[in-house]
């Protein structure tokens, strides 16, 4: 593999108060150091002038469905190479394959068989990192677009057969704090190190605060499939807004959440928010217990019109956080790139321009838009 040097880059490091004029040299697949942005070469790297373009960690999306949420298992595979070639265009190198509330046997073979695609899936383009599974241990209350004959209480049982024929691969598991069985569910994530997220619920501060105490530290798409935030029973969104302990993440394509709200979320706990898309992909005729989606053009819908999923993609999330929020390019990079994998335990290697990281990089223009993704030093997408 040979050494790169990126020169002349408008480096966006999430670590540091604002861009940086610099170069950055790739060896064997890592960043192997930073120079001066107008430095000439680096013994026998191979040297690209990128002219002044922004250069930012590749960016990690914890929640995505696409079209894995309808497949059938034995198409897994498929989608997950499918999605993994796919997800560079919008500067992603790392994701979380995201499940739904399926009945127990269903939900049960789908992770075994997504497992075992990972295990032995050789990705071209943005890593698969894990599964992130949405529910099923969730609100009836709040199940918004989830398959409501899925979502029950916590089985112990079932939990720990069900983490196990995983594998490790779960990295992250959505759950409502106030049901059934959910104080035991939180210790066996806390046992296994897995993030627990509170979302698609209605609970009261008791049972979040409670929930915080037993290990979780993260909400899943603020604002959406929650309960309101009232100025006398604040809720979950109140808590993740106010509360240091807890990180949340968003759906920020000005369909899901107002884009005045996506601007107090920033204000209120602008080193805390994470950016995602929660795509869905429909492929049918809502295969897997789901209900038929489709497209509006905007978002997912279902036939009744509520929302199911969007059709984002991070590159569009970063630029609309510059918009409805004001936040800098810098800050809104930040929020799909150290903040994930910071909440993932990964921040060493991936997230982050740090010397020793994955050279997997996004580079875009001046306008936010993805000019080329670098995976592990080797440029897998660039526009025409």
């Amino acid at each position: 593999m040979a050494r790169i040097l990126l020169r002349n880059a408008q480096l966006l490091d999430p670590e540091s108060p604002a861009p940086q004029a610099a170069s950055l040299l790739l060896d064997e697949g890592r960043i192997a150091a930073r120079l001066g942005a107008d430095v000439i070469g680096a013994g026998d790297a191979v040297v690209i002038d990128v002219s002044g373009l922004y250069v930012a960690p590749g960016f990690l999306d914890v929640h995505w469905h696409g079209a894995l949420a309808l497949a059938a298992a034995e198409d897994l595979a498929g989608a997950l190479d499918s999605a993994s070639r796919e997800r560079v265009r919008e500067g992603v190198t790392a994701f979380l394959p995201t499940t739904m509330a399926w009945p127990e046997a269903e939900l049960a073979g789908f992770v075994a068989a997504l497992a075992w695609a990972l295990g032995t899936g050789r990705f071209e383009g943005a890593r698969p990192l894990g599964i992130h599974l949405e529910g099923p241990w969730i609100s009836p209350q709040a199940a918004g677009a989830q398959p409501t004959a899925g979502v029950r209480p916590v089985d112990l049982a079932e939990v720990c057969t069900l983490l196990d024929r995983a594998g490790g691969t779960i990295r992250m598991v959505t759950l409502a704090p106030e049901i059934p069985g959910a104080d035991g569910l939180l210790a066996e994530l806390a046992r296994r190190q897995i993030v627990a997220a509170l979302g698609h619920s209605v609970a009261g501060v008791r049972d979040v605060e409670r929930a915080i105490d037993s290990g979780a530290r993260h909400v899943t798409h603020l604002f959406n499939a929650m309960g309101p935030l009232h100025h006398r029973s604040p809720g979950l969104a109140g808590c993740a807004l106010s509360d240091d302990r807890l990180g949340f993440d968003l759906i920020c394509d000005g369909v899901h959440v107002d884009p005045r709200l996506v601007k107090i979320a920033f204000r209120a706990q602008r080193d805390q928010l994470v950016l995602i898309t929660d795509r869905v992909v429909p492929i049918g005729d809502g295969s897997r217990g789901a209900e038929s989606v489709e497209s509006d053009g905007s978002a997912i819908r279902l036939p009744d019109r509520r929302l199911a999923g969007s059709t984002l993609g991070l590159d569009r999330a970063v630029r609309n956080a510059c918009q409805y929020a004001g936040v800098s390019i810098l800050e809104a990079v930040a929020a799909c790139t150290l903040r994930p994998a910071r909440l993932l335990g990964l921040e060493n290697e991936l997230g982050t321009l740090r010397r020793g990281a994955r050279a997997d990089l996004a580079i875009l223009d001046a306008s936010g838009q993805v000019v080329e993704t670098w995976i592990a030093g080797e440029c897998v997408h660039a526009i025409a």
